[in-house]
């Protein structure tokens, strides 16, 4: 612009001097003097503007520069990584907070000294490397600084340092810039973890059991690694676990080793974790050799991460030794159990009750009859003087002390009066091996039924002997009780008018009467064992015994209540000896009655001992049998009733034997007697053992 106005200017001067017209000298001089100070106005004010606009210029350069120093100043101020500027002759320019922090000294100690003033250790390993990356301009790099620093005393601190030359925009070098950053902490950390991967490789070789681990992703086991220890359990060799199968899933021998049979449960249980799970199972695996093994695997999950992963570890033990140990131990176990099975089989099939005691006589074992005379409850553990509550057990407590102090053998026969039974208890004093451990042996034979045997034995033989002598007494005394009957009968028709001699014909009618009786029960006593047996009902024989018996009740003023069950079974009886049986107990109970009282009769079906029976029971209103005569009442000859032959329940007894049944005598707790006679229904038959169990 201002040589444009220039120009113009010179133009319009030239043209003035140029111009031939009227103008004077001084009016050109004058002209060309105010062109010439236009010009140089215009000239001047354009300077002025020029250097206003480069003082604002050189104002915004300069502000620009203090804000990127200022920012320089800031980040450097602000990163973790150690920066400093040396001049070049190796001079701190300028250190940052983060270097001056690392070395523990003020920033203000190191500007303007060299390198080796400030630190000689750290300035000896850098100043080579800052002075080869002046001389090269090549950016230097060290791996790895190891020094000793103020802020660590007598602590190694570790460094990665990077060094580069500087140059000013017109190429000049200005220094060298370095960059150390503290790789204390990372050391120390990759330090520690190799230590922990060697105690932890040292542990892991150490362990009978080898470990497995990777990811599970979308149920699928991926990223498979395992230990070496692998090798020693399976005999394949650990790089053969290595390499992953192409799907990046594990190597194929690793599902190939599980058992067939167990593979499908092994894959569910694995891959069916769910994040923070545990399982645990017991499978088999197919060693390089060929052999079956054992084995536990506890696997758990974590978690799942930030990409959906669960991290799978698992343990897998050895437990063959210990499979096989609980094999043969429950094979023992077994054999234990069927020889203990088998023992208490042949312990309780003994019938005699049997029972071993400790040397304190507590309760160690019992078989099942004595377990039955305990009442079912099995006392084991527990001193026989507390346990024992009934015969005869009960009744063996001397006989145990006798042994404890003697230590020999002895048989004692134990009888309870209340149930009528008899034992015959045997004890025995058995030392262990080095006499620690001495038993008791206690074996109860009952022997109620022998007795019972020989009683009978020995009364059959009685009963036949007198018997005998019997039939023939009462065969010699027949004839001569005819010929007095018939002499009283022809005194009485006679001399049956004279007053005075009538009391004395009816005394001898009355013993001669009473001797008829009595031979004819002597007959019936001592007659021999047949008859005519049938199988029929028994309520018509009950029945003409009771008509048999109709007069004697009203004379003595007795009633006589029958309560007769319907469909009553068979039996097989001899009906006329059978009649003697009722008539002979009916009547007993209608003579031991008072006036005005009752005789109830009654036959019902009864199921006792697993067999069925006819019972018939005949209760009186009378006083009942006194306790000390109960145990002879069976006995012949034994009467307590004035008249009586004591020969009645003799032979009731004897006529039930023959049909096999049982007569049982007792007082009823209402008061009165009570006989109960049992009969064998033919339907179902009846041992000889049922009938003494019953009769006892």
């Amino acid at each position: 612009m201002a040589v444009l106005v220039a120009t113009t200017l010179s133009a319009a001067v030239e043209g003035v001097w140029s111009y031939s017209g009227p103008v004077s000298t001084p009016a050109r001089i004058l002209l060309t003097a105010a062109v010439g100070l236009l010009i140089s106005g215009t000239l001047a004010m354009l300077l002025l503007r020029s250097r206003e606009r480069a003082h604002r210029a050189r104002d915004a350069a300069l502000r620009s520069a203090n804000d990127a120093s200022a920012l320089r100043e800031a980040v450097m101020d602000v990163t973790p990584v150690g920066f400093a500027f040396f001049d070049r002759e190796l001079r701190y320019v300028h250190v940052n907070t983060a270097l001056a922090a690392m070395h523990g000294l003020p920033a203000e100690r190191h500007l303007g000294r060299h390198v080796t003033e400030v630190m000689p250790d750290l300035g000896q390993l850098i100043a080579p490397r800052l002075q080869l990356a002046l001389s090269t301009g090549a950016s230097i790099q060290d791996t790895l600084l190891q020094v000793e620093t103020p802020a660590a005393p007598g602590e190694s601190r570790y460094w990665f340092g990077s060094y580069l030359r500087v140059c000013g925009a017109n190429g000049e070098v200005l220094g060298v810039i370095a960059a150390l950053s503290e790789l204390t902490e990372r050391m120390r950390a990759e330090k520690s973890l190799q230590e922990h991967e060697g105690r932890l490789d040292v542990l892991t070789r150490s362990l009978p059991d080898y470990l497995w681990g990777g990811k599970l992703r979308g149920g699928r086991l991926r990223d498979f690694y395992c230990t070496p220890v692998i090798e020693r359990t399976t005999g394949y060799a650990a790089a053969a676990f290595v390499q992953l199968a192409p799907d990046g899933g594990p190597p194929p021998l690793w599902a190939e080793m599980i058992h067939p049979e167990d593979r499908a449960r092994y894959r569910a249980s694995i891959e069916g974790l769910a994040p923070g799970a545990e399982a645990e199972l017991e499978h088999r695996l197919i060693c390089a050799d060929g052999r079956v093994r054992w084995v536990r695997s506890r696997a758990a999950a974590s978690a799942l991460d930030a990409q959906g992963e669960l991290h799978v570890g698992c343990v897998v033990t050895d437990i063959t030794d210990r499979r096989l140990a609980d094999d043969l131990r429950q094979r023992l176990h077994d054999s234990f159990r069927r020889s203990a099975q088998e023992w208490r089989r042949t312990f309780d099939a003994v019938s005699s009750p049997l029972m071993v005691l400790g040397a304190d006589g507590t309760v160690q074992r019992l078989n099942a009859a004595a377990i039955a005379l305990f009442g079912g409850m099995d006392p084991s553990g527990q001193p026989l003087f507390t346990a024992a509550s009934a015969p005869p057990w009960s009744h063996a407590l001397p006989l145990v002390e006798e042994l404890r102090r003697t230590r020999a053998s002895a048989t004692r026969e134990l009888g309870d009066p209340v149930s009528r039974r008899t034992w015959e208890v045997s004890a025995t004093w058995v030392d262990e091996a080095g006499g620690e451990d001495s038993r008791i042996i206690l074996v109860a034979t009952e022997v109620t039924r022998l007795l019972e045997l020989q009683a009978s034995l020995r009364r059959s033989e009685t009963m036949a002997a007198m018997g005998a002598i019997v039939a023939g007494v009462a065969h010699e005394v027949r004839n001569p009780l005819f010929s007095i009957s018939a002499v009283v009968d022809a005194v009485e028709a006679t001399f049956g008018a004279r007053a005075e001699l009538k009391p004395y014909v009816d005394v001898l009618r009355g013993e001669v009467k009473r001797l008829n009786h009595l031979t004819q029960e002597l007959f019936e006593y001592g007659r021999p064992t047949r008859g005519e047996w049938v199988e029929g009902p028994v309520l018509p024989v009950v029945a003409d015994a009771l008509s048999a018996c109709a007069l004697a009740s009203e004379r003595a003023g007795v009633t006589v209540e029958r309560a007769h069950a319907d469909a009553l079974p068979r039996v097989r009886m001899d009906a006329r000896r059978l009649f003697h049986v009722f008539r002979n107990v009916v009547e007993n109970a209608v003579q031991h009655s008072p006036a005005g009282s009752a005789v109830r009769v009654a036959t019902e079906h009864a199921e006792e001992a697993g067999r069925a029976w006819v019972r018939c029971t005949v209760r009186d209103g009378g006083p009942g049998f006194r306790e000390e005569d109960l145990p002879h009442v069976f006995e012949p000859f034994f009467s307590k009733r004035r008249g009586g032959t004591g020969l009645g329940l003799s032979i009731v007894q004897r006529i039930l034997e023959e049909h096999q049944g049982v007569i049982r005598l007792r007082n009823h707790p209402e008061g009165g007697a009570e006989v109960t006679l049992l009969l064998p229904a033919v339907s179902s038959p009846v041992s000889t053992q049922h009938v003494d169990s019953l009769a006892s």
